[in-house]
């Protein structure tokens, strides 16, 4: 038995309290309605770290969901702000909203590039972003590929990631491809 937590999908994010009693109003960007209903975990991403939380009731557009052991004011508020995830070993379908990681800074570990995020576009391969460094005549182009992410921070609207080698040079202008150590 691992006592690991489990790789999260990001799937959410709390945007207010609602009431006194520690409902809260999300944004939930899975497509299957069955991520948010009663008796699921949803792992909030507190520090760095998928905090499990079992869903005790959820209204009818899911919306609005209450959380075992937030019970007030005060704890619901704790979590405004804050993204949510499932368990990456769900088959569950998940699309983020496309400005939803807009303003989001990237660093990648294997180059130290760093940017900002400046568009999200969905494409037939999947989620693309344009994120502008220091070179903020040719942006770079980064796959959203879950298994480059090392870590989200959202509460600094930080992804760490660690891309392939190469990657953020393909873009500028005196790269020569073949020319390139990719090993």
């Amino acid at each position: 038995m691992s006592v690991l937590p489990p790789p999260l999908t990001l799937v959410g994010k709390i945007h207010a309290k609602h009431g006194f009693d520690g409902r809260l109003s999300i944004e939930c960007f899975a497509t299957s309605n069955k991520v948010i209903s009663k008796g699921n975990y949803l792992f909030v991403i507190i520090d760095g770290k998928g905090v499990p939380f079992c869903i005790t009731d959820v209204n009818k557009t899911q919306e609005l969901i209450k959380l075992k052991g937030i019970d007030t004011e005060e704890k619901a508020k704790a979590l405004i702000g804050l993204s949510f995830g499932i368990p990456s070993s769900k088959k569950m379908s998940v699309i983020p909203k496309d400005n939803a990681l807009i303003g989001f800074k990237i660093t990648d570990e294997t180059s130290g590039f760093q940017g900002t995020v400046t568009q999200v576009e969905t494409l037939p391969q999947g989620m693309m972003f344009t994120v502008v460094g220091e070179d903020k005549t040719n942006p770079v182009l980064i796959p959203l590929v879950e298994d480059w992410i090392t870590r989200i921070d959202d509460k600094h609207q930080h992804i760490i990631m660690s891309l392939p080698i190469g990657l953020v040079d393909l873009n500028k202008p005196d790269t020569d491809l073949f020319k390139l150590n990719l090993n």
